[in-house]
């Protein structure tokens, strides 16, 4: 399901209060929106092998891909069709030839039928195996990454839209880039869509990050449409569209930190929204993914996976150098910030700020929108992604 139109020429505000704060509305988006759409699940590379596996969630879904004895990969229901357990450990592993529920030891192949049922012509003397394979789930793979969907036989082609004609940024498999082996994970007490409007809000880039980021200006700076999607350029050069603000580029110029050769050109885009919850955010110098998982409608964990060359990365310092962090549950919380947010010097930080406070004001009974600032570098963006809301979870 896509969106077919351009950016609005006019922003405005379609979703009502409730589509932040309401259970119901949450409960209407985990059945009508994440049960039909797409939510990224991890690297090809992590998947390489016949019987590799890894775990992904996509809205109240549990799903899994795994490499078949034929190469191809699979996605399913990570559901055992006797009782419903959860059939393979969450993250990746390799599952040898089967799938073996550890409850009962009902066997299943790489590609989803049941092989095996204990004790089957004394127990279930009618029963049909072949009625009884996996659940099934839609796979699918774009510059070595992988997404996966609870619905079976979804149009991966149609999800991405126009998005493959897009210059893309980076080669997860370039020696150039290291990823970071420490998943940063946020607990944030706002809802998805919340941070998902800040993220692709071009209007807010010149004020709230003004010490970070500094811009650019509404004017100059462009969201472009593709599909359900969005990707960010910078147009402070009129003469090309950039990947970072030139306030950012500036700064990391006089680090004298070099670009990455396979990323250096111009051309891609510096921030990449997939819908509904993924962001690919990129730069000459790193690359990241930051996928936000709803955990209820005022709650969201968002997971960030990041990647650049090793120096750089050795020089980060590690998730103990990231305000708000945690040691003990290993996350970063609001709750844990030592300094006032805006005193960090940390964009991600601002922007949990900020989407936070969002989250208490949609909660006053006086919350209302004004007028917003209209043009695909200022706020007509919320409005093409809250219309993209709506294809899915519709006026009743």
């Amino acid at each position: 399901m896509t969106l077919d139109c351009s950016m609005p020429e006019r922003a405005t505000q379609i979703l009502p209060p409730e589509a932040y704060t309401s259970q119901e509305w949450f409960d209407r988006e985990m059945k009508e929106l994440f049960a039909k759409t797409w939510g990224f699940a991890g690297l090809v590379k992590d998947v390489a092998n016949p019987g590799d596996y890894m775990t992904a969630q996509v809205g109240t879904f549990t799903l899994f891909v795994i490499r078949g004895s034929d190469g191809e990969l699979r996605a399913f229901h990570n559901i055992c069709r006797h009782r419903g357990t959860e059939l393979v450990d969450r993250g990746c592993g390799n599952k040898g030839k089967t799938i073996v529920c550890p409850y009962h030891r009902w066997t299943f192949g790489l590609e989803g039928a049941l092989r095996g049922v204990p004790d089957q012509k004394a127990l279930f003397p009618d029963f049909n195996k072949e009625k009884n394979g996996l659940h099934r789930a839609s796979v699918g793979e774009f510059k070595g990454l992988v997404f996966v969907s609870p619905e079976p036989d979804l149009s991966f082609d149609g999800y991405l839209s126009t998005i493959p004609e897009v210059a893309w940024p980076h080669d997860l498999n370039s020696p150039e880039l290291v990823q970071a082996q420490e998943k940063i994970i946020y607990e944030m007490e706002c809802n998805w869509k919340v941070f998902f409007e800040n993220a692709i809000d071009g209007y807010h880039l010149l004020y709230l990050h003004e010490h970070t980021l500094g811009g650019p200006h509404p004017e100059k700076n462009v969201w472009e449409p593709h599909g359900d999607h969005q990707v960010w350029y910078s147009t402070e050069n009129e003469n090309i569209k950039s990947r970072i603000p030139q306030f950012v580029a500036e700064q990391l110029q006089k680090m004298r930190l070099k670009p990455l050769v396979h990323a250096g050109e111009h051309g891609y885009g510096g921030v990449y929204a997939m819908f509904p919850t993924t962001l690919v955010v990129t730069s000459p110098y790193s690359f990241s993914i930051s996928i936000m998982h709803p955990t209820g409608p005022n709650t969201t964990r968002l997971e960030v996976l990041s990647w650049m060359p090793k120096g750089r990365l050795k020089a980060m310092g590690g998730l103990k150098h990231i305000p708000g962090y945690d040691k003990t549950s290993g996350t970063i919380k609001s709750s844990h910030w030592k300094v006032h947010p805006l005193e960090t010097g940390d964009f991600q930080t601002e922007d949990v700020y900020v989407a936070e406070k969002m989250q208490r004001s949609l909660k006053s009974p006086r919350y209302a929108v004004a007028q917003l600032a209209s043009g695909p570098g200022a706020e007509s963006p919320l409005t093409y992604f809250q219309q993209c809301v709506r294809t899915y979870v519709p006026e009743e």
